[in-house]
Formats: C-alpha cells, structure tokens, sequence
C-alpha cells in the first residue's frame, strides 16, 4: 500500500516572501490529497497544475525583472514539469493511465519539488538578495 509522504513545511521556506507563499501553497494542495481516491488524486493534479503554472509565472516575472543569469535552465525545469502534469493527467482517462498518474503524484513530483527548491530557487533566491542589495545601494548612491 502507497503512503502519502507528507511535505513539511517548514523544510520548503528560503526566507523570500512570495517564492516561500508559493510553495506553501503547492503544500497544501499535494498533502490535502487523499490517496485512497483516484478522483481526488487527479483533481489535486489538475489544481497544481494550475497552482504552478500561476507559480512559475511569478517567479519567472522575478528572474526577468531582475535578470537572471540562469533563468533558461530553471523555466526549462518550469516546462519540464509542466509538461509531465499535463501529459499524465491527459492520460488519467485509462485504468493504466490513472495509475502512471498516481505514481507521478506520489513519487516524482515531491521529489522534484524538493530537488527544484534545493537547487534552482535556493539559487534563484540568492540572487535576488544580492540584487536588491545592490539596487538599493546603487539607488542610495545616485540620490
């Protein structure tokens, strides 16, 4: 029998408020799963799909505003994903299909969920520190 591991919320914060909101709210939407029920398992698909297709929009506003130097790997990690919730949801239609997605859902996305915070949004965060820093010092200095 599957388990549900749980994502915690604490282990997911990176001290940004909008990025850490963000990804407070994919938490809440992956644990309210209930895994006994295939049709909740493809509603909660369908609502992170919408939650991250909304979520990447933000964040990629950010990596533009302030540009990023490593913006085209982490949208290319933002398609990735995106794709993959599509196709397996699109696929969710057949007994087989319904399966792939409730293995996805259970195994792949929490894992690329914390992959992706460790390594591209802790990055990403890091330099928007350095870069609002160095506006405002630039800003102060201009004044």
């Amino acid at each position: 029998m599957r388990v549900l591991k749980l994502l915690k919320k604490e282990n997911h914060l990176l001290n940004n408020e909008l990025i850490d909101t963000l990804h407070m709210e994919f938490i809440d939407i992956y644990n309210s799963v209930d895994i006994n029920s295939n049709e909740s398992i493809k509603s909660k698909a369908i609502a992170l799909l919408v939650h991250t297709r909304n979520h990447f929009r933000k964040e990629e506003t950010l990596m533009n505003r302030y540009k990023y130097p490593r913006s085209t790997e982490h949208k290319n990690e933002h398609n990735k994903v995106i794709a993959e919730l599509e196709f397996f949801i699109d696929k969710s239609s057949s007994i087989f299909g319904m399966n792939i997605l409730k293995s996805y859902y259970l195994e792949k996305l929490p894992y690329w969920f914390n992959y992706h915070l460790l390594s591209m949004d802790s990055d990403l965060v890091a330099f928007l520190r350095t870069s609002k820093t160095s506006f405002h010092k630039k800003k102060l200095e201009v004044n």
